[in-house]
């Protein structure tokens, strides 16, 4: 199906293009025009072959124009020769002089040339095909090299939450209990009296051993002395999205997934001014990036420690008021602590170890996992079992679905 264009300036709706490019491994000119080979049906294929298809015009026009300029010369010559042979000049000297024609070797070179030219796409009918999106300011080409620019990451994000949304509206969201009453919420200054079910983290120690000692005079506990904690949920979230880079998740478009997740997030929290979104992306190191940069990362590969990268959000919100939680988005087990290999046992108990810190610190824990190896489903069986957090296990396909709608099921719950 041929894709269509604007007529003001060629770029294909809805960034299908940018996109094509921000999941593209390879962001060279070369790269791409590989890629633009292989999927000729593609947006960057399809604009592509349309320069290829004017360029190939435009040499056979060319061609035609230097045929019959070269048709006229040689018969301008072919009468300078009758001249020469009615002048009974030598006719070794006359064959030589035509041998050395600029002009003719000229002409037979150019019309060699266009004959010979391929007609396959190549990297200047590329650049044509980018150059608006360029000028647009989405793009940035530099020695040779494909940049997508914070405008062009903003377009991106715009369309993948648009479609997101999409999908969502054809679901009903409805309304949700709040699944675990301590994540997410400040202590209050008022307590009441402990109820069974409450969780320990909330209890007022010291108000519970002033309730003691008032009751009997000594430190001798009994249930009816126990105050807990009254919570307030807060307006304000900061959430971290937490994003697996390892080689695996360069199959079954499961970084681009996540790439389009953190975009279409980036782009919802913007709309709520006390909200705050921080990217983090992982392998065997952890790096904190900007929201939009995330579509120019390069894929480091490497071992798994997710462990690490749990703690430099932990750390990054430590000093943040309101809500905080957490999308880790993996898919491989974790197998790594401070950038060595320690093999999945020890490194799920760091894992545990790093969700107890995110529990007492009012963290909450969304492990996303895209895929169903084994480990990963006694990790998500192991936190579960401890009530440390939140296991999903879902597609590349709907990774997207999965945070933007807790994202607004968390809105809905703190309006």
């Amino acid at each position: 199906m041929q894709a269509e264009y604007c007529t003001r300036c060629q770029i294909a709706p809805e960034g299908d293009l940018l996109r094509e490019i921000a999941q593209s491994s390879d962001r060279s000119l070369r790269g791409l025009l590989r890629q633009g080979h292989d999927r000729a049906e593609s947006p960057m294929g399809q604009r592509a072959e349309g320069y290829r298809d004017q360029r190939v015009q435009e040499d056979k026009q060319q061609l035609a124009s230097l045929e019959n300029e070269l048709k006229q010369y040689q018969e301008e010559l072919s009468y300078q020769v009758a001249d020469s042979v009615l002048a009974d000049e030598d006719i070794e000297e006359m064959v030589a002089r035509l041998l050395a024609d600029e002009t003719m070797k000229r002409l037979k070179g150019q019309i060699s040339d266009l004959k010979w030219k391929p007609g396959t796409v190549n990297e200047e009918d590329l650049r044509q095909a980018l150059e608006e999106y360029e000028r647009e300011g989405y793009i940035e080409i530099e020695q040779g090299a494909v940049k997508i620019t914070s405008k062009g990451a903003r377009k991106l994000a715009a369309r993948a939450l648009e479609r997101i949304l999409q999908n969502l509206d054809r679901k009903e969201l409805g309304s949700h209990a709040v699944e675990e009453t301590g994540y997410g919420a400040e202590l209050s200054l008022s307590c009441r009296r402990y109820e069974a079910g409450d969780d320990y983290s909330l209890v007022n120690v010291e108000r519970t051993v002033l309730n003691a000692l008032e009751r009997r005079g000594k430190l001798s506990l009994e249930p009816e002395d126990f105050a807990i904690h009254e919570e307030t949920h807060q307006t304000r979230l900061c959430a971290g999205l937490i994003i697996d880079e390892s080689g695996s998740m360069r199959s079954n478009h499961k970084l681009a997934a996540a790439i389009e997740t953190a975009l279409a997030l980036s782009q919802l929290i913007g709309r709520e001014p006390q909200d705050s979104l921080k990217v983090f992306i992982f392998s065997e190191t952890v790096k904190q990036i900007e929201p939009w940069q995330v579509v120019n990362q390069p894929l480091r590969g490497g071992c798994t420690d997710i462990r690490a990268a749990m703690s430099a959000f932990r750390r990054a919100v430590a000093s943040e008021k309101g809500d905080k939680q957490a999308y880790l988005i993996t898919d491989t087990e974790p197998n790594a602590e401070k950038g060595r290999f320690v093999g999945f046992d020890r490194a799920c108990a760091g894992v545990t170890e790093e969700a107890i810190r995110y529990r007492q610190q009012g963290i909450k824990l969304n492990l996303i996992m895209l895929d169903e190896n084994p480990h990963l489903k006694v990790l998500a069986s192991q936190l579960a079992r401890k009530n440390l957090g939140r296991a999903f296990f879902t597609s590349p396909l709907k990774l997207g679905e999965v945070v933007i709608e807790d994202y607004l099921r968390e809105r809905k719950q703190r309006a």
